[in-house]
């Protein structure tokens, strides 16, 4: 299983992250050098979006589980290590905004395609259902980074009923029998569930450090 929760604040970096002698610049070229990962992950993805297990392979080339034995990974060590810590960095801030981000834009496309036919409220209805998830998918990544995983759990619960309601919306774009948009329907539902799919694994291994630490009281 791909490891979306690995690298949240490890080793207490976040404190020393902040003793950075950045200045603008550095900082600047670091937030696109977050873009371009962000742009990564939506390319590997795409590439294996007819594989039944996509996430745990591009959370493999993304190198965030263990690699097989003799392959080399294809990032700078060094210079990861050297990078201050930041949310940019958590597998589940970068697979959100990918995939949150291709559901955005592409959606943005196929709407311009055919203004008239789709109904401009409904239109920003199912963008603003999308925009709510990412927005809790993204706090969750916050409460991760504390420690604080019952915190992590109750935002992805709010973020499920956004996304459910996203997922509704779909159908009824599909009975426009608009090819532009039921190509983006189909494309679009994989995406939510597996954003689904991503954020219930993470809520399990949520349970399980809520229920050991619960044990070891």
């Amino acid at each position: 299983m791909g490891n979306y929760e690995s690298d949240s604040n490890p080793n207490n970096e976040w404190e020393e992250s902040w003793d950075s002698t950045w200045n603008e610049f550095n900082w600047e070229q670091y937030l696109r050098s977050e873009s371009d990962e962000i742009r990564k992950y939506q390319a590997i993805y795409s590439k294996l979006i007819r594989s039944a297990n996509r996430l745990d392979e591009v959370a493999l080339y993304m190198g965030w589980q263990p690699r097989p034995e003799g392959q080399e990974p294809e990032m700078d060590i060094e210079a990861e290590q050297a990078a201050p810590y930041t949310l940019h960095r958590h597998p589940l801030f970068v697979s959100s905004k990918a995939l949150h981000g291709w559901l955005v834009e592409q959606w943005g496309r196929r709407v311009a395609l055919t203004p008239e036919a789709v109904d401009a409220s409904r239109a920003l209805s199912y963008q603003t259902a999308l925009t709510e998830s990412d927005y809790y998918g993204l706090l969750a990544v916050t409460a991760l980074d504390m420690d604080d995983f019952a915190l992590a759990i109750a935002y992805f619960k709010r973020g499920m009923v956004s996304l459910n309601t996203a997922l509704g919306m779909l159908s009824d774009f599909e009975s426009l029998q608009i090819e532009s948009v039921s190509l983006y329907a189909k494309h679009a539902r994989i995406r939510l569930f597996d954003i689904r799919e991503i954020w219930l694994r993470v809520t399990s291994d949520c349970r399980a450090t809520i229920a050991r630490g619960s044990d070891e009281d």
